[in-house]
């Protein structure tokens, strides 16, 4: 039983260190262009056991969107996460939501494979929530800071409830 085990350790390291990510990401890419999302990344690594894109600009529709300095994305096959670090809009968007991020972490596991959980921490305060996968529904909870307490768009877009400032929409 040992050596199976052993065998199916070894086997699954192997499957992770060698993955193409590279490719992987393309792929992702190339599905994301039929969203009308392009992502312009300033340098992609692969690093054995993660991949990481430095410098990325999200467009939207065009429209350059987010900028991200740092993505680290680890594609394991059980577990995936995607942390994104000093995430901001472009001039354009911050005229009209002008939102720092300092960290945004996406998260997605086997054991919860209808979810991928969502937390930011930010200008805006802190934010948590999750993606259903199956029903195309987000669900986000907002901590917000005493800066962004009388924001217009907060208050428009997120709604007060038990849990605090909730945000819910079918995509």
């Amino acid at each position: 039983m040992k050596k199976i085990l052993l065998v199916f350790v070894v086997f699954l390291l192997g499957v992770i260190l060698f993955m193409p990510k590279v490719n992987l990401y393309y792929t992702l890419e190339n599905f994301l262009k039929k969203e009308h999302i392009v992502i312009k990344e300033g340098s992609l690594k692969d690093r054995w056991v993660d991949l990481s894109i430095k410098d990325a600009v999200v467009f939207y529709d065009g429209i350059a969107s987010v900028e991200a300095s740092s993505i680290t994305v680890l594609p394991w096959l059980l577990y995936h996460k995607v942390t994104m670090q000093d995430v901001h809009p472009t001039p354009d968007i911050a005229r009209m939501f002008d939102a720092n991020a300092q960290r945004v972490t996406m998260t997605h596991s086997v054991l919860d494979y209808k979810h991928i959980m969502i937390e930011a921490e930010g200008d805006f305060g802190l934010l948590h929530g999750t993606l259903d996968v199956m029903e195309q529904k987000i669900h986000l909870v907002l901590e917000v800071s005493e800066l962004f307490k009388n924001n217009a768009l907060v208050k428009q877009y997120f709604k007060k409830q038990e849990e605090g400032l909730v945000y819910e929409s079918k995509l």
